[in-house]
């Protein structure tokens, strides 16, 4: 019971931040991953397809929000705070996955193809379509670890979904 009200208040807190951020970035993100589930090395597969929403709050702080459908869960969340490196576009971020409850720390890497210079050969080809840089459908490749409660005993395990980590690849695609 006093679980739902930490997550509520979490939940409630991260919606209004974004209200004071300054630019939004909104993203579809596909992720696989290994849970390890048990003492014994048992590691279980997972997949998901996530909706989410970077909020900046100045030129290289944000607020990430993404929730979608994932296997086994059935569903998931997660809600972090991160820093971009203006200079390379890498991120950095760490937060709470909701559902299944887990501590996260994450490393995002731009696609090169993204940067704000293209090649000249990646130039004309897009001049001939009619098109520029800003057309390209950008995006940036994640890794993260995670650590949840599987090892504990009762509610706390379950709300881990029985998982004591995890380690993910995804990528994600940008949209105005």
């Amino acid at each position: 019971k006093r679980m739902k009200y930490v997550y509520s208040a979490l939940f409630a807190f991260t919606l209004m931040s974004g209200v004071f951020g300054q630019e939004k970035h909104k993203y579809l993100e596909t992720n696989v991953g290994l849970s390890y589930i048990s003492d014994y090395w048992e590691v279980a597969p997972g997949f998901s397809f996530l909706y989410g929403r970077q909020t900046f709050v100045s030129e290289t702080s944000f607020w990430d929000v993404q929730y979608g459908l994932a296997a086994p869960t059935i569903a998931t969340m997660k809600v972090g705070r991160g820093f971009k490196n203006s200079r390379t576009g890498r991120t950095v971020s760490g937060g709470l996955r909701i559902w299944p409850a887990h501590l996260y720390l994450q490393l995002g890497f731009p696609n090169p193809r993204c940067s704000n210079e293209v090649s000249k050969r990646m130039k004309k080809r897009l001049e001939r379509r009619g098109s520029d840089r800003t057309d390209l459908l950008c995006g940036e490749w994640n890794f993260s670890l995670e650590a949840g409660l599987g090892q504990a005993e009762g509610e706390l395990s379950f709300i881990s979904f029985g998982s004591i980590a995890i380690a993910t690849v995804s990528h994600r695609w940008y949209f105005e």
